[in-house]
């Protein structure tokens, strides 16, 4: 059974958690949340039955924002510093119980000089599937657009084959800015049981440097350059059997209504997939949903508030 998730890339706030609610979110990933803001965000995902997820870095609290994320790039420092954010996220996965880590890779920075860059990816992916495995972390790398050495289908295949201990996140639409080479059901066959999670959005070339993400709907079509997500994505599913699909869009003109129509719009999807015994069976590994009484709720709101 695969669930549906919400990023918090979605909030223009990231204090204002309730406003995923609108999502009926199984999931949300959260992503470059201060230590200080993390005990409201366990109160939340408890208080309504929701399984965290998190995309390095999680906890960040450098004082200035991040602005790279280079683990395999030339300067030992940026990697030093990849290094350091991944440990911290993943160990805080272990503590929370989160679905997964996902990481970005390889670093997406010009230049990008073949001499030594195989070594550095092996390095860090021998250090990263230890660090999942003895923390107990699904870690999950996520497919990017801008590096030439790695961005191919067939590149990710032979890497997550001589890494099985990690798995893969697949980002359509960073698949999708690729043109042809980046055919997300190439994506799929070749990695195949690899696929853990997908980051669902909607983009075409032309729009992606104004708009960026934007909230994937029924109605976006192939012929203006989008994907046709509602074939798809159930394509897709027929090659992999990922546990989540997150929605990952920014908040620009998204209104709560065509929030809640999107995300219903995909669960249909998933259930048009899920074996017939699956649709409605209860989720065991999820955290049950707590009823506070209405004084603590009020509490909880309150506290949730205060630490941001």
């Amino acid at each position: 059974m695969t669930l549906l998730g919400v990023s918090t890339s979605v909030l223009p706030r990231r204090e204002d958690l309730e406003d995923l609610l609108v999502y009926e979110p199984d999931v949300v990933e959260f992503y470059n949340y201060p230590s200080e803001l993390l005990p409201g965000v366990e109160r939340f995902c408890a208080r309504h039955g929701i399984r965290p997820a998190l995309h390095t870095p999680t906890p960040y609290d450098e004082p200035e924002p991040l602005r790279r994320f280079a683990p395999t790039g030339p300067d030992p420092e940026g990697v030093s510093a990849a290094m350091r954010l991944t440990e911290r996220t993943v160990r805080y996965a272990a503590r929370v119980g989160a679905l997964h880590v996902v990481v970005h890779f390889p670093s997406p920075y010009p230049p990008f000089t073949t001499a030594g860059f195989a070594g550095r990816c092996e390095r860090f992916l021998r250090w990263l599937s230890d660090l999942a495995r003895d923390q107990g972390v699904p870690v999950l790398l996520e497919n990017l657009s801008a590096n030439p050495l790695l961005r191919d289908p067939d590149q990710y295949g032979r890497l997550m084959r001589a890494h099985p201990g990690l798995g893969f996140c697949l980002d359509l639409g960073h698949a999708h800015l690729m043109g042809a080479r980046g055919d997300p059901l190439a994506y799929a066959r070749a990695l195949a049981g690899s696929v853990r999670s997908m980051h669902v959005y909607n983009t075409t070339a032309d729009r992606y440097a104004e708009h960026g993400h934007e909230l994937a709907r029924p109605e976006q079509s192939a012929r203006d350059g989008y994907l046709d997500l509602s074939h798809v994505i159930p394509a897709l599913l027929g090659h992999t059997s990922p546990r989540v699909l997150i929605l990952e869009h920014t908040h620009a003109g998204v209104g709560a209504g065509d929030a809640a129509r999107s995300a219903g719009w995909l669960r249909d999807l998933l259930k048009e997939r899920d074996p017939p015994g699956e649709r409605d069976a209860p989720r065991e590994q999820d955290p049950p949903k707590q009823q506070d009484p209405p004084k603590e709720r009020e509490r909880n709101a309150v506290d949730d508030q205060g630490s941001s």
